[in-house]
């Protein structure tokens, strides 16, 4: 039987036993029909993979005790992904490649030229917990509560580096980018893009303006492209 993947908070894991609930706990005892005696990974969120036994499964909770803690994967630049909100739920296409690239949070927003308002940050989380899974992450992303465009631009004061990406732009590009921070964020906008006043209220905010070529891409492609791409100038894509 394939040896499946479970998330947990870290406060689950004492003594060498980890307790599944809610959510979790129900896709392994009714969707999967996990027994006792079973084998699973659990992991929480700091790049160990904690390969586990079934010890006892209860009414609303699993009891597993931990065999083996292996360090899977370790992070040394965080990246966060301001998304513009996308009509026809293309958001979930972007949130789904953006963990598998190994983005650490999603924020998704909605700005002047945004043609949809509506997002379920639950529906996020349930994308990204798959998406996790499918991938063998040893970490889970983050997905916020939908934010507007001003609280964005307050948000990112806190990055090391931030760059949004603006179809207007025809010089500056990642490549000449220095880019050696550890916390880093990256903004792309909705269909249709940004507003000049936007983008400007950016540049104020500390965000270096890029281009990402001279082809305008789809605003879920643009996503995914400058996630790659700054992930791989990081080294994040790399083997240690």
């Amino acid at each position: 039987m394939e040896i499946r993947r479970f998330f947990v908070d870290k406060s689950m894991l004492q003594d060498g036993k980890v307790t599944l609930r809610g959510d979790e706990f129900l896709h392994m005892t009714k969707v999967l029909r996990y027994k006792v005696g079973f084998k699973a990974v659990v992991c929480l969120g700091d790049g160990v993979d904690n390969y586990c036994t079934v010890e006892e499964i209860g009414k609303d909770y699993a009891v597993l005790s931990v065999d083996e803690s292996v360090v899977a994967d370790k992070k040394n630049a965080r990246l966060t992904l301001y998304a513009g909100l996308l009509k026809n739920n293309k958001l979930d296409f972007v949130i789904q490649k953006a963990v598998e690239l190994g983005v650490d949070r999603v924020v998704p927003f909605v700005s002047a030229n945004s043609a949809e308002s509506k997002f379920s940050k639950e529906r996020g989380e349930r994308i990204a917990l798959e998406a996790a899974k499918q991938c063998g992450s040893s970490y889970l992303s983050i997905v916020d509560d939908l934010k507007t465009i001003d609280e964005v631009l307050q948000d990112i004061k806190g990055f090391d580096k931030v760059l949004l990406a603006y179809e207007g732009e025809r010089h500056n590009s990642l490549k000449t980018s220095s880019l050696t921070a550890s916390n880093v964020a990256l903004i792309v906008g909705p269909e249709g893009g940004f507003k000049l006043g936007e983008v400007d209220m950016a540049k104020k905010s500390g965000a270096d303006v890029i281009t990402l070529g001279r082809r305008i891409l789809r605003a879920e492609t643009a996503s995914i492209v400058l996630c790659a791409l700054t992930l791989d100038k990081l080294g994040e894509l790399d083997y240690d």
